[in-house]
């Protein structure tokens, strides 16, 4: 227990450094291996450390949003096939298994968020303390470890089963073999299920607590579980609870309040059911931005530029959907500020990504926004499909409709059950592209597998000045538009890339576990 207690605290002692709010440090002469556990301040500060290994680099940070954006037909990356994002994009096989810096950091930091979970749930309940609170952390730490479950399980199919606190999170030294996918779902759902139970409406939390995991979000999140797992009954019921909450869940007036661009409330807002907390609980921040600016113009504190946008996928969009807007850079100062680049001029001549433009550069000031998990748009349109499955699409339209009201698009109407499945898969991918869950969708909806093809093939959209006028172009820019394009000559997409391989690493390890199959061995 000793062993355990103080790997605890060594990550407790990182993550604490600088915290505010709900992560506000705790006196560091009241945490050590002979007393912790001990009380109700503890038994806080444990989960606080669950909630905490959400942020790290290797999580949600960089890699799992940015692994999940890139696998994609939505965007690629400038960088080439051998890259790390190049070979996610591509699906490199070899690389991604033995090589591939996301797919091996992304499986370290899950293991560390489930023990940190598991920590919580072994060691508090011994505590003396209040009991209403007590049961809240637990429903916090269920919350969290089915979270990082419900990821990891999308990500590579069958993980182990890890349900007690380990001296190390290092999945490799335990020796464990996989569970199959199917029992880690129903632990997903046991978890989600006793955490809606244990957990308060997000409207009861305030001040330092904001941004805890609620009863809404396990309840959102158990819907979504359920969609994956088609449901459809329970999933409508549970997503319909959430949107009847008292809480007050509703949608932001537009799009773009949800987004970075935003000069409103972005964090925590009325459509925020969950969120990885950075804002002014992190003084490392994030690096998601960098990732998407336009590389080398001037534009933004990073201006990486690694994640560029497919032009195959920004013609999707309606020129009405504001979500358009929200979603695609197309133009912005230059660096001596008196004119405009349009998206033609860049360095890499495609729209990039804005939901991440950071304009108060508060990545550099130390801060950044908080990461969007699961929104109310999610759960309507969740809603919508669940309803559509079970019962037809009589009641599925007053879901998907406030979505696309919102997005300034009319209702849909008069459709078949298989018409409004597409519309709603369609609506599904533009809502929350970029947001973490692109590839998972395409998956899900079984349409990864149309990606290349979509590459294949696109058109180039109006062209304006910067005087608002078309601009009709060359022949020289067209080509310089098409080299640009993702290299379907280094795309690879088979049977078996619906999961992601196991890293080597992990296997060389652990003989007990054993590679997904189609990957090499």
């Amino acid at each position: 227990m000793k062993n355990s207690i103080y790997l605890l605290l060594v990550c407790l002692a990182t993550v604490f450094t600088g915290c505010e709010d709900y992560l506000e440090e705790i006196p560091k002469d009241s945490i050590s291996p002979v007393n912790f556990y001990q009380s109700e301040e503890d038994a806080v500060a444990a989960v606080n450390g669950a909630y905490a290994a959400l942020r790290v680099n290797d999580y949600y940070s960089r890699y799992w949003i940015t692994s999940s954006t890139l696998a994609s037909d939505g965007c690629f990356s400038r960088l080439s096939a051998t890259s790390d994002r190049g070979q996610i994009i591509t699906m490199n096989d070899a690389g991604m298994v033995t090589s591939s810096r996301y797919n091996i950091a992304i499986w370290g930091a899950v293991w560390q968020a489930v023990n940190r979970a598991n920590a919580v749930l072994d060691n508090v309940p011994e505590i003396e303390m209040d009991e209403s609170l007590k049961t809240r952390i637990l429903g916090e730490a269920k919350f969290l470890r089915a979270l990082t479950y419900f990821n990891m399980v999308r990500r590579w199919g069958g993980v182990p089963l890890i349900l007690s606190e380990t001296v190390t999170s290092d999945i490799g030294e335990l020796q464990v073999s996989r569970n199959t996918a199917d029992e880690v779902y129903v632990q997903i759902i046991i978890d989600l299920t006793e955490a809606m139970q244990s957990l308060p409406n997000i409207g009861d939390y305030s001040g330092n607590d904001v941004g805890r995991a609620s009863k809404e979000a396990a309840q959102g999140l158990l819907a979504k579980v359920q969609l994956y797992r088609q449901d459809w009954a329970n999933a409508k019921t549970n997503a319909v609870a959430v949107i009847n909450s008292p809480s007050g869940l509703d949608l932001m007036p537009d799009p773009k309040d949800n987004y970075w661009q935003s000069n409103g409330n972005v964090d925590n807002n009325i459509e925020s059911i969950f969120e990885v907390q950075y804002n002014g609980v992190s003084p490392q921040g994030h690096q998601l931005g960098n990732n998407f600016e336009p590389n080398s113009n001037g534009y933004g504190p990073g201006q990486w530029g690694t994640i560029i946008g497919s032009l195959w996928w920004y013609n999707k969009f309606d020129e009405n959907d504001k979500r358009k807007e929200a979603t695609w850079l197309t133009e912005f100062p230059s660096l001596e500020g008196d004119t405009i680049v349009q998206w033609y001029e860049n360095t890499y001549p495609v729209p990039h990504v804005n939901k991440y433009r950071d304009p108060l550069n508060k990545v550099s000031d130390g801060m950044a926004y908080n990461i969007k998990v699961l929104r109310f748009a999610d759960v309507l349109l969740t809603a919508a499909e669940a309803t559509n499955e079970a019962e037809g699409p009589g009641n599925a339209y007053q879901y998907v409709n406030r979505v696309r009201n919102r997005a300034g698009l009319p209702d849909l109407s008069g459709l078949s059950k298989e018409q409004l499945r597409d519309s709603i898969y369609l609506e599904f991918r533009k809502e929350l592209c970029y947001e973490g869950q692109d590839y998972e969708e395409l998956v899900r909806q079984g349409k990864f597998f149309e990606n290349k093809e979509a590459y294949a093939t696109y058109t180039v959209p109006p062209m304006f000045d910067d005087d608002g006028n078309v601009f009709v172009p060359n022949q020289a820019l067209l080509d310089r538009i098409a080299r640009y394009q993702p290299d379907l000559e280094f795309y690879e997409v088979d049977e078996w890339n619906t999961i992601f391989p196991l890293p080597q690493d992990a296997l060389d390890k652990n003989p007990n576990l054993a590679q997904n199959p189609g990957y090499p061995q």
